[in-house]
């Protein structure tokens, strides 16, 4: 059995590693931007764009739980739990994250309606809530490059190797197929396109918005 135990990675690994921290990148940039959008909000005279964050609420819903974490549950963790018997604590781990994001964005939304809607201390109870699932997020995203993909790169095989770079950029499979990746690249370009000028560069920094 060949693993990818080396200096030097297969190929599908490198892509699927790849693939992974793109995916990553484009979900902490959207998590910064609609931590800047909450922080102009504070500023005098600021008119609010409630479109804006709607979409960018919008895409955070989505993304993780309909396009990221199904490829992890289904090929990557499984594969870790086989060949990795010191990885099982930490993919339960992930797991439970996985399922806490849940009701934290079900509270970052019931703020942003109590904020739409003008209720008193709205902005102050929203980027609470935008705080607090940022910085969840990140810690996860973080625990996952920095210890879960390590521990697939020493013991994952290329053949385990070539099934998550698969799921990762497959465009047939009917869970993560073409049409609704191309459904949230349209939804982050056109976030980007809607942002003001100083969350632009952010926005576009992320290499999803061309892959």
């Amino acid at each position: 059995m060949t693993t990818a135990n080396s200096t030097t990675l297969p190929r599908a690994a490198e892509s699927a590693i790849n693939r992974i921290k793109t995916e990553h990148h484009a979900l902490a940039c959207m998590l910064a931007a609609m931590q800047a959008l909450v922080m102009r909000y504070r500023e005098p005279g600021s008119k609010p764009d409630h479109g804006l964050f709607d979409s960018m609420l919008r895409y955070i819903e989505n993304v993780p739980d309909r396009l990221h974490h199904p490829k992890e549950d289904r090929v990557l963790f499984p594969a870790i739990m086989e060949r990795a018997g010191g990885g099982k604590a930490l993919v339960q781990e992930l797991e439970r994250d996985h399922a806490q994001g849940e009701p934290m964005l079900a509270e970052l939304r019931r703020a942003f309606h109590a904020f739409r809607d003008g209720s008193a201390n709205a902005l102050n109870q929203l980027a609470t809530a935008v705080d607090e699932f940022a910085e969840f997020y990140w810690y996860h995203m973080r625990k996952e490059e920095q210890q879960l993909l390590p521990l697939a790169a020493q013991h994952l095989t290329a053949a385990d190797w070539q099934r998550v770079d698969s799921a990762f950029g497959d465009n047939t499979d009917p869970l993560f197929g073409a049409e609704l990746t191309d459904e949230y690249r349209r939804l982050y370009q056109h976030i980007t396109e809607l942002a003001p000028r100083h969350l632009k560069s952010l926005l576009e920094s992320a290499a999803f918005t061309a892959s």
